[in-house]
């Protein structure tokens, strides 16, 4: 029989105490685990089953040891073990009946045993040219009683390296230390399992927006698509500023929970602002009420015509029909021109706006002797907007958004590798110039990441293909428009250099982007590349 020192004991005991505290990987701490169970029996073997979290009547294969055959390597391709068959009849194989029966199985020679299942242990021995002997298997058991696992060890090693049967009371020290692996599982899928459910409430919140409303699109999804494909190029860039930035997995980690969370506060965005896709809509397009009045005015313009036909010579009847005809073609010029205007897809220049504001002086007096305005005061103001559909003061709600992300992301409480979460999502529409909202940061203020969020939040609304109000732009014009953005010190130069070197807005653009937008980007004509 092996014997042990106590001291080496405790000075295994010790390292694997330690080891649970520092190790950071849970499948190294449960390899130490594993070889501290063989050192301190002396076995040949040692093997960890897991049960599979998807399917729990499988076992699998986690880690494998044997140091005459000199594995020391996770399993490839090894079957999984069925715990249960088709008929919910229990497997005979030992570690099966060590979950089942959730208690240590010690075998003293498995040749010798007709108990359990050792077929598959001789076709082993057989291939390698091994003799499996003495079994301990020990199960794994949760703090909530459940058995998540099997550690099993080969072939206890005596003084003289003859194999012998595990003693009573190793058994019990292994017994311990699969306690401790037990812990170690437990712990890393509760940790899993919190992240998990962290990141899929996260990604629940982001899909609510972009299904909130069909002018958003996939946003909040796509823009952290980008922003990651933009982070792995500046790792992989050795040309530009950055060429020494290299995030690491955990900050990578960040920047994508970031870009998930980078528009929540539009959860709180009024609809009939976020779906304002003409200049006229509110709950419809209003437009449909203003070709409904100029119908009624060339109706009241007709029955007018007809009254006063009767007391009119022939040729004051010709000169009335040829006035009606003109004063009707030029109402119908008239709401062509409102329904061009109601789209917002132009610059309004100041004769259009001038146009209207004569359109809206238009009035009649009705049959019931109600005075008719052609346009109202509402509808004036939303017609003369200049630049796309919203005015002024539902652009500000609209910006506000980033206001409300700002209040969400910094009440929360964050663990320690994520606390950069509300700096990185919440200054995407900042500028390098300070000229950005909401808080007009200046470049010295703004980290890369959310440099790059910038980036990311820009391309993504200037190509998606999926908004009702426009159509996604041509690759080129997008690129060509960021790049002037660059050139106005509103972005990074750098940050667009190695996104547009490293290809990663053609890769986004293949996987995302319609093909009739997908055309060809000259590169050395670009703007803003350094």
């Amino acid at each position: 029989m092996l014997h042990l020192d106590t001291n080496e004991i405790l000075k295994q005991l010790a390292d694997l105490t330690s080891a649970l505290s520092t190790e950071k990987d849970h499948v190294q701490l449960l390899d130490r685990i594993i070889l501290g169970c063989m050192f301190l029996t002396n076995a040949d073997g040692g093997t960890l089953y897991t049960v599979d979290e998807e399917n729990e009547n499988q076992l699998h294969f986690t880690i494998l040891h044997n140091r005459s055959l000199g594995i020391h390597s996770k399993p490839r391709d090894m079957p999984t073990v069925e715990i249960y068959n088709a008929q919910q009849q229990a497997s005979k194989l030992v570690v099966a009946q060590t979950f089942v029966q959730q208690t240590t199985i010690n075998i003293a020679d498995v040749y010798r045993s007709d108990k359990y299942d050792f077929s598959g242990t001789r076709k082993f021995d057989k291939q390698l040219n091994y003799r499996s002997k003495s079994f301990l298997c020990v199960p794994l058991v949760d703090h909530e009683g459940e058995i998540i696992g099997v550690l099993q060890l080969i072939n206890a090693m005596d003084a003289d390296n003859q194999v012998m049967t595990f003693p009573q009371e190793q058994q019990h020290l292994v017994e311990s230390l699969a306690s401790l692996a037990a812990t170690v599982l437990t712990k890393r899928r509760l940790i899993d399992a919190q992240r998990e459910l962290f990141e899929s409430f996260i990604k629940l919140m982001g899909r609510a927006i972009d299904h909130k409303s069909p002018v958003t699109g996939k946003h909040c999804e796509q823009v952290p698509e980008i922003a990651m494909l933009l982070a792995e190029a500046v790792n992989d860039s050795d040309k530009s500023r950055y060429s020494a930035v290299q995030f690491n997995e955990q900050e990578m980690y960040e920047l994508r929970i970031a870009a998930w969370l980078h528009d929540c506060g539009k959860i709180t965005s009024p609809e009939y602002i976020i779906d304002k896709a003409t200049k006229l809509h509110t709950m419809f397009d209003r437009i449909e009420l203003l070709e409904s009045r100029f119908r009624e005015y060339k109706l009241q313009l007709q029955l007018n015509h007809l009254r006063t036909m009767p007391t009119l010579s022939a040729a004051e009847a010709e000169v009335a029909e040829q006035q009606l005809q003109q004063h009707c073609q030029t109402l119908d010029d008239d709401i062509a021109f409102l329904r061009q205007s109601n789209t917002g897809s132009e610059f309004m220049i100041d004769e259009d706006v001038a146009r209207i504001q004569q359109i809206a002086k238009i009035s009649w007096t009705d049959d019931h002797g109600h005075t008719r305005l052609m346009l109202t005061e509402d509808e004036t103001e939303n017609l003369c907007i200049r630049k796309g559909t919203l005015l002024q003061s539902e652009i500000q709600v609209m910006r506000d958004h980033i206001k409300v992300t700002i209040d969400m992301l910094e009440s929360l409480p964050y663990p320690k590798h994520l606390a950069q979460v509300p700096e990185i999502a919440c200054n995407h529409h900042e500028h390098l110039d300070g000229t950005g909202y909401p808080r007009g940061l200046k470049a010295e203020q703004l980290s890369v990441r959310a440099r790059i969020m910038c980036i990311a939040d820009i391309f993504e609304a200037l190509t998606s293909p999926d908004r009702p109000y426009k159509k996604g732009m041509l690759l080129s014009q997008a690129m060509n428009i960021i790049g002037r953005m660059v050139e106005d010190n509103h972005l990074d130069a750098d940050l667009f250099s190695v996104f547009v070197e490293s290809g990663a807005y053609i890769k986004y653009a293949q996987r995302h982007m319609s093909p009739r937008q997908i055309d060809t980007v000259d590169i050395t004509t670009l703007p803003g590349l350094v």
